[in-house]
This record gives structure tokens, C-alpha cells and sequence, in this order.
């Protein structure tokens, strides 16, 4: 090897700033990597211990056995988040979530194994070459003295520890979604304009810091009227003190929409044609892992509700995820009054789908939360519930998975949707929907248990399917006549609190060739009680009434955007199920619901 060429591979190993002079001599830009060394608490290196690399979704990806000086390596990782666990007999196994991985970066892991507890340490993470260092390389560079005054490019370089190359901005992502169809508007806090137009902005600010940027602007076409979201994201990188890393993140989220006025609502306002509600929160989270992979999800939020009167909510919440074993996992988790979209798990997310359209995403359907208020008494109400819960998740050979969930839960102020002749309720115990042509009716205080368990199957890479099976508790209807004449108790009178079983199935997928991203669900159930969705805190599925589909398909860009381009189409509740009727005087009906039809589409555009 000359010393022309020996020289070029120094400049690469010390700095980007010449990476045009590493491109003309061949040298391509490195890729993510992942070395370490394992060994024992008193330092012996450990031959043998078998170190798996896992996805952001636990998928196995690859798996290595360290050498007789207990190093390994994984070179050629696509810059993400990644997990290891460390396996070898008469030890306890050590595992470490949420190793980033950044393009041209060498991350340096030392594990430690122990008896008892054993932990992995982020050493640093240095900018690398495209593959491990071979010790041919330290020793050239080492022993030559004429490579030395090749490391001079840069002035700051210290040769006796690693290097870190840092941008402001740096691993941006984005999404912009048009969307339209009727204003959804359920249980599950959810609400639309007819018209919208969302968008989500990611970067990572000097490597470690997670910026994201999201709004939601729509327009209600019935009344006219405008409707407004954002919301900024701030999250730390990971700390990682004595084996305990932590990722605290900050979140202020605002939203804005007017009420429409109309005929047969009598708003508790002062002459106000047209009341506006706006929400802001703020919110802190942390998540904290500890040793052999136990994680603590908690923090609080400030809700302040403003709607013709001024409200105030603290929501604190928490979750506790325990390993047993390998492949199963207890869940324990606690929220009262507004918790943030974070403490849900995903129940509708692609296996496919890619980590970073998931965090847009949960954005995007985050500002569409709008807290549920309603009237009572003349009073503006804001429904909160608070939630215990345990879940257990069991992962069965590899391609299955087993999810079984209990919990309790005590609403405050439950506004149901409604449709038809408002005026059997009596005056003030009703407010008109900021989105659809319904209205919103207060049905009180309730409590209630339940419980479900699940199973999933993998099939190949791009299928999925779900079978459930539960009970819940219900509200029923007695068969009564209001007339709007009666007390704001008639209506609440009218609910006895019963017990429903159902069954669930939902099927998931991406078609080879055409990308298209499926998704079907439905719940059998009996549809003549009112089943109010319960979001579960620590399961993997939140099943909806009645038959529910969304179909994603890719459509090309044609050299226009840089980026990718899906169509989007949803339906839920597409049989109108889970409809109770209220009877009134005259022949008069209203229609009482958790979960409206509603058929959206729109255009999606990723880059």
C-alpha cells in the first residue's frame, strides 16, 4: 500500500469536510455502524456470547458471536433506531433499546455481564468508515509516520479519543395530507372538518435533539366555518446515567374551531352567533428504560378549555412495561382526565410501514383529538375518564403475538354524538357538533369494567390478522318519552348500565407489485346498547364499532415531487351500527352514537 493511498484513507477517517477528495479516490460515503465489546464486570472479554440486532419493530435482523477478544460487529445498518440483546450461559442476558444509528457514524457499545444484572453502555458514537476498522488499518496508521501530518486537516482533532461530526439539521422528514369527505366526529375524542389540509415536519437538531413541527388547517362546508390545529414537538436524545437512559420530551399543542349556530340550539352564550372553542396543552414525557429492558412511560399534561367558559385539567398519567422472559412482556398503566396520543398503542399502524410515517402520522391524528365537551345545566362540561389497566403481550414463535388486557374505567361527563329532532332534550343539555350535522348530548357519569385478548399472526412479511374476543360494559335505553319539557336528568334517567360480549377480526396487509396498503376490521357485537370505544393503554388493539376499512394506495409522481404520493380512503361504521333511538312526543326520534358513519379520502404526499 502506498502512501498516497494510505494518506486519502486518513483524511477520510478524520473529517467529512474532505469527502471530495474521498469520492475521487474512490472511497464511498460510510454507512451506520455498530461495534462493541463484551465482557464481565471485572473486564474479562467474553468468546462465544451470541449479540442479536433488532429493528424498531423487534424484528431479528441479524445475529453475531463475538471473537476470542469478545468484539463484534454490525456494519451496513441503515441509519434508524435499533435493539441488542447479549446471551451466554451461566450469565443474564443484557439488553438496550433505542441505539441510533447515524449514516458515517461508528456507534461503540461496551456490554457488561453479570450474575445478577447486566447492562449495556453507549460508549461514544463517532464518525466511522463504510466498514469496521481492521486492526491492518490502526496499525498503518499508527506506525507510519508520514500518514501523521495527514491529520492535520483538522486543526481540533484530538487522536486519543473518537470524533463526532455534527449538522444543525439533519435526517428531515416531512408529510403534507388533503383530505375531504363528511366530518368525522366519535367517542374516541376524534373530530374533522369537511375540508383539511394537514402537514408534519421532522429534523433532528445536532444529531441529538428531535424537533417536530404539525397543523391541521380545515373548513366546516355546512356553516362556513374554519377549523385549526398545530402542535410542536421537543424531544431530547437519550441520557444514559449508570445503565438508565431517559428521552424527555415537551409538547404544546393548540386548537381552534368556531360553533355553528343553528335553529333549535340554545347555546348558553350572551347573544354570540357564532362561540369559538379552542384547547391548548402542554405536556412532558419521559421515557425511561431501565436494566434487562424494563421501560416507565409517564408525565402530565395542563388542558385549558375555553368554550363560552374557561376550564382547566391536570392529566397525569403512567406506564410500566415489564420483561418475563424473552418473548413476554406485563403491562401496567394508569391515565386520568386528557392523556396524549403517546400513551395509546398503536392499533391501526402497519407492520410495513415504515417508523418514520408513524411518528407523522400519530401527528397528524393527534391535533384531530379534540377534547369531547358538552352541556349540562346550562354548563360546559369536558368528558374525562380515568383508566387502570393491565395487559400482558406474548410473542409465539417468532411470527405470532398474544395480547390479553383488563381494565376499569370511570367517565365524567360523556358526551355521546346524536342525530335527529334535538328539541325532546331539554334546553341547555345540548350543544351542536363543531363538525357534522348532529349534536352532542351529555349522558353523564358511568363506570365500567372490561377485558379482551387477541392474537395475531404474521403472514410472510406483508400480512397480518387479528382475532379478539371481550366483554365491556354498556349503557342501554329505557323505552321512554321525552318531550323537552322535564328536567336535565330525564335523558341521563333513561341509561341502565349492562354488559356486552363481542368478537373481533381485522385482516392487514400490503399487495406485492401495487404497494397497496390494506386494512379491514369489524366487531360483532350487539348493536342495541351503546358501547362506547375504550382505548386501550396497553394492548395492541382498540377495536371500533361495526364494519371499518382503509385503503392506501402509492400513486406515481411522475418527476413532480420528490418524494412519494398515496391516495387515502376511509370508512367507519360503514353499516350505521351501534344507532340507539330516544323516543319524543309527536313522533319525534333522536338518534344517539358513539361511533357515526363516516367516508373521508384525500391525497397524501411523504418525503
Amino acid at each position: 500500500m502506498d502512501r498516497l493511498t494510505i494518506g486519502v484513507a486518513a483524511i477520510c477517517l478524520t473529517g467529512s469536510f474532505a469527502l471530495p477528495v474521498c469520492q475521487a479516490a474512490g472511497f464511498e460515503k460510510p454507512v451506520g455502524t455498530i461495534i462493541g465489546i463484551v465482557s464481565t464486570v471485572s473486564g474479562v472479554t467474553q468468546l462465544g456470547a451470541t449479540v442479536s440486532l433488532y429493528n424498531r419493530f423487534d424484528r431479528l435482523i441479524r445475529t453475531v458471536s463475538t471473537d476470542e477478544k469478545g468484539a463484534f460487529g454490525f456494519d451496513g445498518l441503515t441509519p434508524d433506531r435499533y435493539s441488542l440483546r447479549v446471551n451466554l450461559s451461566s450469565f443474564m442476558p443484557a439488553f438496550r433499546q433505542g441505539v441510533q444509528v447515524v449514516a458515517g457514524n461508528r456507534t461503540f457499545l461496551a456490554i457488561q455481564l453479570a450474575g445478577a444484572l447486566s447492562s449495556i453502555q453507549l460508549v461514544y458514537n463517532a464518525q466511522s468508515g463504510s466498514t469496521l476498522m481492521s486492526d491492518d488499518w490502526k496499525w498503518v496508521l499508527r506506525s507510519n509516520m508520514s500518514t501523521r501530518p495527514a491529520l492535520r486537516f483538522l486543526p481540533g482533532w484530538n487522536p486519543s479519543g473518537p470524533t463526532e461530526s455534527k449538522s444543525l439539521f439533519s435526517d428531515n422528514r416531512g408529510m403534507l395530507k388533503l383530505s375531504a369527505g363528511d366530518g368525522a366526529a366519535g367517542g374516541d375524542r376524534s373530530s374533522q372538518p369537511d375540508l383539511g389540509t394537514a402537514f408534519a415536519f421532522a429534523t433532528s437538531v445536532l444529531g441529538t435533539n428531535h424537533l417536530q413541527f404539525s397543523g391541521n388547517v380545515g373548513y366546516a362546508s355546512r356553516y362556513g366555518l374554519p377549523a385549526a390545529g398545530f402542535r410542536t414537538r421537543y424531544k431530547r436524545g437519550e441520557s444514559d446515567f449508570g445503565g438508565i437512559s431517559s428521552s424527555p420530551e415537551l409538547q404544546l399543542t393548540m386548537r381552534q374551531v368556531f360553533a355553528p349556530s343553528r335553529a333549535g340550539f340554545a347555546l348558553p352564550g350572551t347573544g354570540r352567533e357564532s362561540p369559538m372553542f379552542r384547547s391548548l396543552s402542554t405536556s412532558f414525557i419521559d421515557h425511561i428504560t431501565f436494566f434487562d429492558g424494563m421501560e416507565l412511560l409517564y408525565g402530565t399534561g395542563l388542558e385549558s378549555v375555553t368554550f363560552l367558559e374557561h376550564l382547566n385539567y391536570i392529566s397525569p398519567f403512567a406506564r410500566l412495561s415489564v420483561p418475563i422472559g424473552q418473548n413476554t412482556s406485563i403491562k401496567l398503566a394508569y391515565s386520568s382526565g386528557l392523556p396524549p396520543e403517546e400513551i395509546y398503542s398503536a392499533a391501526t399502524s402497519h407492520q410495513s410501514e415504515s417508523p418514520a410515517d408513524k411518528g407523522l402520522q400519530s401527528d397528524m391524528s393527534a391535533l384531530n383529538m379534540f377534547p369531547r365537551i358538552s352541556s349540562s345545566g346550562g354548563r360546559i362540561r369536558v368528558q374525562r375518564a380515568t383508566n387502570w389497566e393491565m395487559g400482558l403481550e406474548r410473542k409465539i414463535a417468532g411470527s405470532g403475538e398474544l395480547t390479553a388486557v383488563a381494565w376499569h374505567e370511570s367517565v365524567s361527563n360523556g358526551a355521546l354524538s346524536a342525530i335527529g329532532d334535538t328539541s325532546i332534550v331539554p334546553s341547555g343539555e345540548v350543544l351542536p357538533d363543531m363538525f357534522t350535522n348532529g349534536a352532542i348530548v351529555n349522558i353523564g357519569h358511568y363506570s365500567r369494567q372490561g377485558y379482551l385478548a387477541a392474537y395475531t399472526q404474521k403472514i410472510g412479511q406483508n400480512f397480518s390478522a387479528t382475532g379478539g374476543y371481550g366483554s365491556n360494559g354498556t349503557l342501554n335505553t329505557e323505552s321512554i318519552v321525552l318531550d323537552g319539557t322535564g328536567n336535565s336528568n330525564d335523558l341521563r334517567r333513561a341509561f341502565r348500565h349492562g354488559r356486552r360480549h363481542w368478537a373481533y377480526a381485522r385482516a392487514m396487509g400490503v399487495l406485492p407489485g401495487s404497494g397497496t396498503r390494506l386494512s379491514a376490521s369489524y366487531q360483532f357485537a350487539d348493536y342495541t346498547a351503546l358501547m362506547p370505544v375504550h382505548r386501550t393503554l396497553t394492548g395492541s388493539i382498540s377495536p371500533e364499532m361495526g364494519l371499518n376499512l382503509q385503503v392506501r394506495q402509492p400513486l406515481p409522481s411522475f418527476g413532480i415531487w420528490n418524494g412519494r404520493v398515496e391516495a387515502v380512503g376511509e370508512l367507519r361504521n360503514l353499516l350505521h351500527q351501534g344507532y340507539i333511538p330516544v323516543n319524543g312526543s309527536d313522533g319525534k326520534l333522536l338518534l344517539l352514537m358513539q361511533s357515526p358513519k363516516t367516508i373521508r379520502g384525500g391525497l397524501s404526499f411523504i418525503f
